[in-house]
């Protein structure tokens, strides 16, 4: 029986992460373009400490696909810091990855 309610409990909270990541995308692609505007200038700043650190150059499709690795990056932890949030004000608990 316990082994029945952690696995339902398990599914519930996938069902409940997955949700709350697709409204936090949502959220981030349509109302906060502040925000995605900031984290693109954030990782140009980042490309360019690189290439100062590095001491290397990069071409324009090089620092670009950079630029977009970074971003998403920052898209993606938005997203989960948004569903952990939305999960622990429901439950209120915290909630430790």
């Amino acid at each position: 029986m316990d082994t029945q309610r952690k696995i339902q409990d398990k599914n519930d909270f996938k069902k409940m992460i997955k949700t709350y990541l697709k409204q936090g995308r949502n959220k981030l692609l349509n109302e906060f373009t502040g925000t995605r505007e900031a984290m693109g200038r954030i990782a140009t700043e980042k490309i360019k400490d690189f290439i100062k650190v590095m001491d290397v150059g990069l071409d324009e499709a090089e620092r670009e696909y950079l630029r977009e690795l970074i971003v998403s990056g920052m898209y993606q932890s938005f997203c989960y810091g948004y569903s952990i949030g939305k999960i622990e004000g429901k439950s209120e608990n915290r909630i430790l990855i």
